[in-house]
């Protein structure tokens, strides 16, 4: 296998994606540069992911190097014309919950959902003043207060760019329960969210990049 036993670093930053197609078909093909580099490309977006399932970022790193190594050893069986990245957290969803299943029922930690631990935080080129900081604050607090699963799916649409398609994918259900999910998600973002501040106004149309 063309790629080192220890992966990415999670500071590794993050790259564009408008290659990762190719550098699937190129992989499957028989290109095992290709595959290297859609493992540089593709693992810091996985591990930010995975990171959401479990605090212990050794676990989740062995998960991403063993859905990388799987994907290897089954490339001859792979479709090149299937979408990567959400084929792989897909792959990494599945290794973190069944990694962590007999914890969480030792816990009583209940469903898959409830193992998102996902935490918010504004943008720093959001950030412009001590004021907006606050704002940006607050808003992250707004965005931690959501179920599991909407945390989940607006992670995967606005922090990922994933599609509705995608994410249902990702999470085995419906393109149309993405919708709704998310819709319910903005609805209270938005209802809950101050409109006597302008400057707060801006920082929630621009982070999820829609005006409301």
């Amino acid at each position: 296998m063309p790629i080192s036993n220890t992966l990415y670093p999670e500071s590794m930053e993050f790259r564009p994606r408008q290659s990762e197609e190719a550098l699937w078909r190129s992989f499957i093909s028989g290109d095992t540069e290709a595959f290297e580099q859609l493992v540089s490309c593709i693992y810091p977006s996985l591990f930010h992911y995975g990171t959401k399932f479990s605090r212990d970022k050794e676990m989740v790193k062995d998960c991403i190097q063993d859905v990388f190594v799987k994907v290897w050893e089954s490339r001859a069986n792979l479709n090149g014309s299937i979408p990567p990245v959400p084929y792989l957290f897909a792959s990494l969803r599945r290794r973190i919950h069944r990694q962590t299943e007999h914890q969480a029922a030792r816990e009583q930690a209940g469903t898959e959902a409830e193992l998102f631990e996902a935490v918010f935080s504004i943008e720093q080129d959001l950030i412009r003043s001590e004021a907006s900081q606050e704002l940006g604050d607050r808003f992250a607090a707004l965005l931690n207060q959501l179920p599991a699963r909407q945390k989940e799916i607006v992670l995967l649409k606005y922090f990922e760019n994933l599609s509705r398609e995608e994410i249902a994918s990702i999470m085995q259900i419906t393109p149309q329960s993405v919708s709704n999910t998310l819709q319910k998600s903005l609805n209270w973002l938005r209802n809950n969210w101050s409109p006597a501040l302008p400057t707060a106004a801006f920082l929630f149309c621009k982070y999820f990049n829609k005006n409301f």
